[in-house]
């Protein structure tokens, strides 16, 4: 059974900063036995090297719960080549595993590893299976998060940037996008709950974390100890809290306001300025941010959009709030098609547009902003078949061949999140052609109707770009009747995330 399962992320050319700036820090990570072998490397590859050993020696530390220099130490650790000159742990301290497994990629600037502690089954319930040994997988690409990220910086102007990563990071998965937001360089963290929360300050974010749902006040402690930062949407919430805050724990929050989502938030002047006031009178509470959401900032009707802008306004424009307490009210649709309505001064939370998704029903052309994808979902085929005219396909016979065709198996299916709603979707072949999903989408494999015989092995790209050809998120949304974000959330753990560029 898996025990620890640790990942990271390391930036070459910062870690070429480093060692230009610490050339002892070299030794300092490395073993002697290691060091060797970066002595022998020339160029690219030193630093490769040493990213890959700095990385997978932080991914062990996260796996075993601790950190480095937090009662483990570098030289505790070192990875030597094996038989194949895979990098293999020889040496790692006393724990509670009986077998480590490292895997180290690179992709342009940046190095990922993996590392998963196992212990023999000895009765004992196993933890969720880890996928990473199953040909179906989704690519994630910090070159267009990272563009995303920057753009829409640019684009609006603004003093902050708070990346959103709820729900897994809207399906792209946390542990690949969060050490590559913080290496962009944003301002704070928005998430739905305090368990995202937790996570992240236990995956070792320092950044502020915006808790956008309710925290009940029970959680006021744990709030505090974390430094997360709840959103108070009911004036005897921080009452309540009081009996939670230990002497001397600070707890920071900030003020929703409901300017006609519908949601969350305090409604009238009276109640924001009352719970300003009740802030403002207790000593161990400091108020970090108000803000409110746009319910229609996405459509081409602004009528109701103008209406919230206005309540808002006339709630928040003058509470005797200080010049430091951030103002925040743009989602994605508001720092896109609103950018200048000077709604963006102090700070943009922003979602669906980091991970380059069309959060409007407005069409994106029509500005001279340029968003990337950066989810795709892959499969190799794993079966191949010629089969004669009259064959029924998959489930309740909804498709049945008219001719001898072709048809190839995937592991893929709606357990994975690829819908079984997807029958008749395209996918896209090696060359860019398509194929036909054909037959219901069971829940682990799905078929595809093959122009000729493919190999096993071959990958099909199910959402994403080969040459001139897209299949997009917006693309299986429409065929399902939905959102681009329902489909990538619903991109299940049972496929892996591999950071690519």
């Amino acid at each position: 059974m898996i025990v620890g399962h640790g990942v990271d992320i390391q930036q070459m050319s910062a870690l070429a900063k480093v060692l230009e700036r610490t050339p002892r820090f070299i030794d300092k990570i490395l073993t002697p036995a290691e060091k060797a072998i970066y002595e022998a490397r020339r160029g690219r590859a030193k630093l490769q090297f040493i990213a890959g050993r700095f990385s997978a020696k932080e991914a062990y530390s996260k796996a075993v719960g601790t950190g480095v220099a937090y009662g483990l130490q570098w030289q505790d650790l070192e990875l030597l080549p094996n038989a194949k000159g895979e990098p293999t742990f020889v040496r790692y301290p006393n724990i509670d595993a009986d077998s480590v497994y490292v895997s180290l990629s690179h992709s342009g600037d940046f190095v990922q590893s993996s590392v998963i502690l196992e212990k023999k089954m000895t009765g004992v319930v196993p933890t969720q299976p880890v996928a990473v040994n199953r040909p179906a997988w989704l690519e994630i690409s910090v070159g267009a998060l990272t563009a995303n990220i920057h753009a829409l910086k640019k684009w609006t102007n603004t003093q902050r940037f708070c990346a959103v990563v709820k729900a897994n990071a809207y399906g792209h998965g946390l542990t690949q996008v969060v050490p590559a937001i913080v290496a962009a360089g944003v301002d704070a963290i928005g998430v739905a709950t305090i368990d995202e929360g937790l996570w992240l300050r236990e995956f070792g974010v320092t950044l502020p974390i915006l808790i956008l749902g309710l925290t009940p006040s029970h959680q006021a402690g744990v709030l505090a100890d974390n430094q997360l930062i709840p959103a108070v949407s009911d004036l005897n919430w921080l009452g309540e809290a009081q009996d939670y805050l230990r002497l001397g724990q600070q707890l920071v929050v900030s003020m929703p306001v409901d300017t006609g989502m519908g949601r969350i938030g305090l409604r009238s002047r009276a109640d924001l300025l009352t719970l300003y006031q009740q802030i403002q009178a207790a000593p161990n509470i400091t108020l970090q941010s108000i803000w409110t959401h746009f319910a229609t900032a996405d459509m081409s009707d602004s009528t109701y959009y103008e209406q919230q802008l206005t309540k808002w306004h006339t709630l928040v424009d003058d509470l005797p709030v200080p010049k430091e307490v951030w103002r925040h009210v743009a989602n994605s649709a508001t720092a896109i098609w609103h950018h200048t309505d000077d709604v963006a001064p102090d700070l943009i939370r922003v979602g669906a547009a980091m991970y380059g998704l069309d959060p409007s029903q407005r069409s994106m052309a029509a500005t001279s902003l340029t968003l990337r994808p950066v989810m795709q979902l892959k499969a190799d085929l794993v079966h191949v078949k010629r089969v004669p005219a009259g064959t029924l396909i998959s489930y309740g016979g909804t498709y049945i061949t008219t001719e001898s065709e072709w048809i190839g198996t995937l592991p893929v299916g709606y357990a994975d999140g690829y819908e079984r709603a997807f029958q008749g979707m395209s996918v896209l072949l090696p060359d860019g052609a398509t194929a036909t999903v054909v037959g219901r989408v069971a829940m682990d494999q799905l078929m595809i109707r093959l122009p000729k015989s493919y190999s096993v092995g071959t990958t099909i790209t199910l959402i994403g770009k080969v040459g001139k050809q897209q299949i997009t998120l917006e693309d299986l949304a429409d065929w399902a009747g939905t959102i681009s974000y329902e489909i990538a959330v619903g991109m299940s753990q049972r496929l892996s995330r591999r950071i690519v560029e």
